[in-house]
């Protein structure tokens, strides 16, 4: 097992005891979040000396450009977003990782990066990216959005304190599996209700249509009815006036 895969096990954010190892602990009676600790106040007195070189414009306001690069090959960016607020982007992915770091220090060739929901410990050659998740309740949601963007050989998540890794890609492929499936519900779900709508148009035409059956019928029954009333009025005529013209007959 290397160095940094001891680091895991131990789920500790540090680079000191990366140097010192286990005996300096044990030694000194500390323990692992002494050190972690330690190596975040060191991160932050970095981070406050390197605070004097972001470059700005001619009016003294930060550029919102990058204000610091990682790597031989400058593919981890700190980037300035807005007024007291920087963000940590993976150029290689146009990604952005974070978007509220706190404070951030580079030693040992490696990256250590702070925010308020998760601390980042970043290497290069080879890229890897170990993220120590404080805020639990967003462990999933930061799971998920590493794992749909890094591979198992780039990163490993954890919460902070804890040995146990997240499988975040499996996570991710998860969450996308019930998003596919929530959309696939949901597009069957509108096509029965268009379906039903249309069932009911349908069934609303042959209603109007049978109704219109209808009232025609009765109104032809009627014009028959009248037709008929008129036929027999006449034969009635006619009936009274050969009667009459019998009678007349009769009494000549």
């Amino acid at each position: 097992m290397g160095k940094m895969k001891k680091i895991l096990a131990a789920g500790v954010v540090c680079y000191v005891a990366y140097k010192l190892g286990k005996k300096y602990l044990k030694e000194n009676n500390l323990t692992a979040e002494d050190v972690f600790d330690s190596a975040k106040k060191k991160a932050e007195e970095f981070a406050r000396q390197a605070a004097g070189v972001v470059p700005t414009t001619k009016d003294g306001e930060p550029a919102g450009k990058k204000i610091y690069t990682f790597g031989k090959e400058k593919r981890i960016e700190m980037v300035h977003l807005a007024d007291g607020v920087t963000g940590l982007y993976d150029n290689k992915k146009n990604y952005p990782i974070e978007k509220q770091v706190k404070t951030y220090s580079e030693d040992g060739g490696k990256l250590y990066v702070y925010s308020d929901a998760a601390d980042y410990v970043i290497s290069d050659e080879p890229f890897f990216m170990n993220v120590y998740v404080k805020d639990k309740s967003q462990t999933e949601a930061i799971a998920i959005a590493l794992g749909k963007q890094y591979d198992a050989e780039e990163i490993a998540v954890y919460n902070y304190g804890s040995g146990q890794k997240f499988d975040a890609q499996g996570m991710a492929a998860e969450a996308e599996a019930e998003k596919v499936a929530a959309e696939q519900a949901e597009a069957k779900a509108k096509e029965a209700e268009l379906a039903a709508q249309a069932a009911a148009a349908k069934a609303e035409a042959t209603a109007k249509e049978a109704a219109e059956n209808v009232q025609a019928a009765a109104d032809k029954a009627g014009e028959m009815a009248e037709e008929a009333k008129s036929k027999v009025e006449d034969v009635a005529e006619t009936i009274e006036a050969t009667a009459e013209e019998i009678v007349e007959k009769v009494k000549e």
